[in-house]
């Protein structure tokens, strides 16, 4: 006897095709629990709860053996089978309606869109009205027909998705009209009726659907929907080929070129092969999908969860998704039980936010299947026992550019991939932080404006990459970094917007400023909206620029200002602790300053507060930063009345020093030397800043009185000081007495020694001992260079570079001082250093001239005489140019790259043995 039960509408028994009379609604309800279990054993004491509830009754036992004896009059005994413990239903699989549903959904996938719906239609045809729909009151059963149902749904979804992809636009759009109606808050009903609509013609009809559709869910819900509803709409809006009803079905694999990833792949695979559950963890547009999907074979499991927008039953829709019936026990367990124990791989896709319902499903996938494996790609990390994490960062620049050429070419054919392009590029996908999203959609634009242009454009922000129609922010770029900043927490998000003013990142010291603490930051990094490098001394914090600009963009005017405010407070304690300990050189205070350089400077250019410019000019005059000095400068004042004006002169002043421009420095530093109260904090530093700049303007009278005043000066540190002390000692030098500052060292000895870091006071030894002991000196330049280089003090390093040049050249050490030449005016050219550019450049004159090169020393000299910026000549020096000068008219025009003029004829004179260079680049 053929015997088939039917759960898809009323609960039915069919005997050789023909219905069974069964008599009463007990059996009816034995048959359903016995044929959803699959052909497990049903528990006895399940039987009764499903039959009776909380309230059974005395002899539920012998009730329940007489409903069974009953049921087996119709099935005969060898389909229900007495267990120990319970009962079960012994049929083949397809002797249930749902077994030969699931049969049918198997075999459409993978199969030509046509043949797919076709298949489904037959599946759908089985149903016969609504899931168990005369026992679907018992409570019992309710896990069930919702199960169910959702299946009916997915499979109804399915379908309709096939015959868009088969061409059949028009005759399905009624039915998926009729769907979207009846399920107003089911998405992928949405992008379904948006598709069709657009296939049909009806274009602004789909985009209203849109609309109408992110409405709902945000009033309803109070979260966005999906990427996906967006990714849909630009596709609409920019008239994508792939939705159009003649396109042929997608490939099976992406087309386009895969690039890097190689030591992430190699990870990813590692990560499989030893654990159970691997995540995949990244922000939003940074790949986590695409190199998923590079490693997968095809056998794997895979669930997208993009598209379900409401999180009431993950695994419902992963049991969906894999075409499994439901169980008694819900579907958490349906998936358990179907898996198994035999290997697979499941792969769930897009989890962040369904992230309690997928913890719940991977918690007993885990627990019941010891074969099963679990690959999560999330923007945070699941929190499963044994989850191995696995962080993808932005592309490496090599691969960033070979991607960004790739899709560029792609659209226009006369796409260059020369040196200079790929220079621009590397520009352009660093404004984009690398992310693969950014870099496609970057790639696009370039196109249309070329890449100068967009790298301009993307300068002054992400604008660019949004699409041409549409004003909704939650596009291109943002809108993957919305969709996670929408499940943030409120604190977490009001965090993330505040440090969106931080530039180049933070530590946790800037937390407090902004009323934070480490718990909510600890959220936003597990969340993937900011980046730690927690092996960094200390860790340290930053916001992708592509986050940083939805960020600010998410900041009222107010907020901005309280927020830029709490900012700059930050960075002025950062300065003043910075110099505070300073007392003695620090080796950390470089490090610290480069660190914090972006930041500072925003500060400034947000701020422009006296106290944060001044104490910033004075930390980075050790380390000088061309964009830095370049802001100082703005900050002098029109007149200086007040303590304010006199820091905004020490801050400028500063500026105009390391700029060359002497006399307004010293214009600016004398005012802020007179204005300062005493015992000013800052006094020592600007004291010094005037003595240092009176040093190149060649006032040995200033220097000496500033020297001696900054010695009385108990508050300044004591390296400041001996600094000052030894600017005095270099000026005898420098006019030509070096005997007489060697005995004004001698003098001051006991004030020397304050700090053994100091690289200073060996640097004025090698100056006052070049000319009657060149190999002393040198020995001093050296110590010096050891002594500056382990405290990260630029400006020091350098000029004890310049020293250590001259006296190369002046003792006939000819390849020695070139390639000495060409590395300290590399070195101070990119410190923005302007005197001792020239004081260099000068120097290569003097070298030229003794290999025999006296048109190029004469117009290096010239060229010196001519800059205003350019520092006195002092001294011996004056006797050593004056014999390098031409007359005018023998001189070539000056180049307009004087610098860059001479490290062309260093280097030519470095490869040819003292030969001239060539006529072209003297030209």
């Amino acid at each position: 006897m053929n015997v088939e039960v039917g759960l898809l509408g009323p609960v039915e028994l069919r005997l050789d095709g023909h219905p069974a009379a069964l008599s009463g609604a007990p059996q009816r309800v034995l048959l359903a629990r016995l044929a959803l279990a699959e052909g497990r054993v049903v528990p006895t004491g399940d039987l009764i709860e499903t039959l009776w509830g909380a309230e059974p009754p005395d002899n539920a036992v012998g009730n329940l053996h007489s409903y069974v004896s009953r049921l087996r009059r119709h099935t005969g005994s060898e389909a229900i089978r007495r267990e120990p413990g319970g009962y079960r239903l012994d049929l083949p699989a397809e002797a249930v309606d749902t077994g030969r549903v699931e049969r049918l959904a198997g075999a459409a996938k993978g199969s030509h869109p046509a043949e797919a719906a076709a298949i489904l239609t037959e599946a759908l045809a089985v149903w016969r009205g609504d899931p168990l729909a005369d026992v679907a009151d018992r409570l019992a059963f309710a896990p069930d027909v919702a199960r169910l149902t959702e299946w009916r749904l997915h499979l109804r979804e399915e379908c309709l998705g096939q015959r868009l992809e088969a061409g059949q636009a028009a005759e399905a759009l009624p039915e998926i009209e009729a769907l979207a109606t009846a399920e107003p808050m089911r998405e992928r009903a949405c992008l379904l009726l948006m598709r069709a609509l657009h296939q049909t013609g009806r274009t602004a009809e789909a985009l209203a659907a849109a609309r109408a559709f992110r409405e709902r869910v945000v009033d309803g819900h109070g979260v966005d929907p999906s990427p996906a509803l967006d990714e849909l709409r630009q596709r609409i809006l920019t008239d994508d080929p792939g939705l159009r009803s003649d396109a042929p079905p997608p490939p099976r694999r992406r087309a386009d070129r895969f690039f890097g990833r190689t030591e992430e792949m190699a990870a990813l695979r590692a990560a499989l092969a030893q654990g159970r559950v691997t995540t995949l963890v990244g922000p939003g547009g940074v790949g986590k999908t695409r190199l998923v999907s590079e490693i997968l074979t095809g056998d794997e499991l895979l669930v997208e969860l993009a598209e379900r927008s409401v999180p009431d039953d993950v695994a419902a829709a992963v049991a969906g998704a894999l075409g499994l019936r439901a169980a008694p026990r819900g579907g958490v367990v349906a998936i358990a039980d179907r898996l198994g124990g035999s290997p697979a791989l499941l792969v769930l896709d897009n989890c962040e936010h369904l992230l309690d319902a997928v913890r719940a499903l991977v918690d007993e996938i885990v627990l019941r299947c010891p074969r099963v494996r679990v690959l999560a790609t999330s923007r945070q990390r699941l929190g499963v026992a044994g989850e191995r994490v696995l962080r993808l960062g932005p592309l490496p620049e090599d691969d960033r550019v070979a991607l960004f050429c790739d899709r560029a070419a792609l659209l226009r054919a006369d796409f260059a991939g020369d040196t200079r392009t790929r220079e621009l590029a590397a520009e352009v996908c660093g404004l984009v932080d690398g992310l693969p999203l950014a870099v496609e959609l970057a790639a696009r634009r370039e196109a249309v404006f070329g890449l100068a242009h967009l790298r301009d454009r993307l300068s002054a922000g992400l604008q660019v990459l949004d699409p041409a129609r549409g004003g909704d922010r939650a596009t291109a770029v943002a809108a993957t970094v919305e969709w996670s900043y929408r499940l943030l927490d409120p604190a977490a998000q009001r965090l993330l917007d505040r440090l969106s003013v931080c530039r180049g990142g933070f530590g946790v010291d800037a937390l407090p400023y902004f009323d934070a603490g480490e718990a909510l930051l600890a959220e936003l990094v597990d969340a993937s909206l900011i980046t730690g490098d927690v092996t960094a001394g200390p860790p340290r914090y930053r916001l992708l620029e592509t986050v940083r600009h939805v960020g600010l963009a998410h900041l009222s005017a107010d907020d901005e200002r309280e927020a830029r405010d709490a900012h700059a407070r930050w960075m002025l304690a950062f300065v003043t602790d910075l110099l505070s300990r300073q007392r003695f050189r620090n080796p950390h205070t470089t490090p610290a300053l480069r660190r914090e350089m972006a930041n500072l400077q925003a500060a400034l250019a947000w701020n422009g507060g006296a106290r944060l410019a001044a104490w910033t000019a004075t930390a980075a005059s050790d380390a000088p930063d061309p964009g830095l000095t370049a802001q100082l400068v703005g900050f002098a004042p029109a007149s200086v009345n007040t303590e304010d004006d006199a820091l905004r002169a020490l801050a400028a002043g500063t500026g105009e020093w390391l700029n060359g421009r002497l006399g307004v420095a010293a214009r600016l530093l004398s005012a802020a030397v007179d204005r300062l109260p005493p015992g000013h904090p800052l006094g020592g530093a600007a004291l010094l800043m005037r003595i240092s700049n009176s040093m190149f303007e060649g006032r040995a009278d200033r220097v000496r009185e500033d020297a001696l005043r900054l010695r009385d000066d108990l508050t300044a540190a004591g390296w400041t000081r001996a600094t000052g002390l030894c600017c005095a000692a270099l000026m005898d030098a420098y006019g030509g007495d070096p005997d007489a500052g060697l005995r004004w060292l001698e003098t001051y000895a006991e004030d020397l020694n304050a700090d053994p870091m100091d690289g200073f006071v060996p640097f004025t030894r090698g100056e006052l001992l070049a000319g009657s002991d060149p190999e002393a000196a040198l020995a001093c330049y050296d110590e010096s260079l050891r002594r500056t280089e382990r405290a990260g003090l630029g400006y020091t390093a350098n000029i004890a570079r310049v020293g250590r040049a001259a006296v190369l050249i002046r003792t006939g050490r000819h390849d020695e001082a070139i390639e000495a030449c060409r590395e300290t005016i590399v070195r101070v050219r990119a410190a923005g250093m302007t005197a001792q550019l020239w004081t260099m450049l000068r120097l290569v004159a003097e070298l030229l001239g003794d290999l025999g090169d006296a048109t190029a020393a004469a117009l290096l000299v010239a060229a010196a005489d001519d800059d205003p910026y350019a520092p006195a000549v002092m001294g011996l020096d004056r006797d050593r140019l004056a014999r390098l000068r031409l007359d005018a008219a023998e001189l070539p025009p000056k180049p307009d790259d004087v610098a860059g003029y001479a490290l062309t004829l260093l280097a030519s004179h470095g490869q040819g043995g003292g030969k001239r260079a060539p006529a072209e680049s003297r030209a």
